[in-house]
């Protein structure tokens, strides 16, 4: 059922990287930002992966704004299922858009120190010690100890977790990577207008060194899950109707494909069959997932949505779906 049917927590919130010297206030290398945007959509979707768990799906929509002196991005955080994930477990543990930003540290803490405040206060100090404990009030703490005298911190299990996520440790260094760049000295994040946080120069530094330290220690024992937009063509047709995998090239490489959430395989039988080089864009799953030795094994593709058809030009070769050897197809044992 289509995310679009269940009821959604959604958030408003934009980031202004900004600067005094900034001479060409609407403008930023497209090289600078881009990483910078999917960095805050990877960042956010890890942070409610941790803490909603996989149930709960996030969304980060961007609109591009231009304002004096600065490089505004608006971005809305769409949640959904959390209402029916607090029903079905009967609590409120779960975290709408706006927790989840907060336990980010993008639009304030939230009472606790939020995962950009512990990478800012860790500064890429060596992580000696961290001890699970139950505090008074019955809540579960990490106290974190770095290298130093006494320097220790009190921080939720979820944002001490985040905090050795390879992916959001990439994530959160990208997202600041344009700050102290072509003028910019500060990152703003704001709501209508309002700064509710400000990183400096001095600050970004801080939480990027924490990122540099703890991505080579930081070990993901979730399979890596990228969605991404590809075109995908068809490379031999398949040999039963109802096979749930198809064989594409995707640039140089062959895959196979599930394409079972898709109505790929009834719309080709409607033509009248599969065409080598008919085309499809697409937004690809892609998973990878880890060995017992925290290598990456190989990576599984999935069709989540097609999105647009280019058929074969008529030069192209064209076959039946039932008339191509059994090899060209994989089933879901293989």
């Amino acid at each position: 059922m289509a995310t679009e049917e269940y009821e959604m927590s959604k958030h408003e919130f934009s980031v202004a990287y900004d600067g005094e010297t900034r001479h060409d206030d609407h403008s930023i290398d497209v090289e600078t930002l881009a990483p910078a945007l999917m960095a805050f959509g990877q960042l956010i979707r890890e942070a409610n992966t941790q803490v909603n768990g996989k149930s709960a799906v996030a969304k980060v929509m961007v609109v591009s704004d231009f304002e004096h002196k600065c490089f505004n991005i608006n971005f809305e955080v769409v949640l959904s299922f959390i209402e029916q994930i607090r029903t079905l477990i009967g609590t409120e543990t779960a975290k709408d858009a706006k927790e989840i930003l907060e336990w980010v540290g993008l639009i304030g803490s939230g009472g606790g120190l939020s995962f950009l405040g512990f990478l800012k206060w860790r500064n890429g100090r060596k992580i000696v010690e961290a001890r699970e404990y139950v505090d008074e009030d019955n809540t579960g703490r990490v106290e974190v100890r770095v290298e130093g005298d006494g320097n220790t911190v009190h921080v939720h299990p979820a944002v001490f977790n985040l905090s050795q996520s390879q992916k959001a440790l990439k994530a959160a260094r990208d997202a600041l990577a344009p700050v102290g760049q072509d003028g910019f000295d500060r990152l703003e994040v704001r709501e209508n207008d309002d700064p509710k946080e400000v990183v400096t120069k001095q600050e970004a530094d801080a939480i990027i060194a924490s990122c540099n330290a703890g991505i080579g220690d930081a070990v993901d024992k979730e399979p890596d899950i990228d969605v991404t937009p590809a075109w995908l063509t068809v490379y031999s047709p398949v040999y039963e109707a109802d096979a749930k995998q198809w064989r594409f090239r995707m640039g140089k490489e062959v895959i196979y494909a599930d394409i079972s959430e898709t109505n790929i395989a009834e719309e080709a039988i409607e033509r009248g069959g599969a065409m080598v080089e008919d085309s499809y864009q697409v937004r690809l799953e892609i998973t990878t997932p880890l060995g017992q030795d925290g290598k990456q094994k190989k990576s599984h593709y999935k069709v989540l949505e097609v999105l647009r058809f280019a058929p074969a030009p008529p030069i192209s070769r064209q076959a039946d779906i039932f008339d191509s050897p059994e090899e060209d197809y994989e089933t879901d044992n293989e």
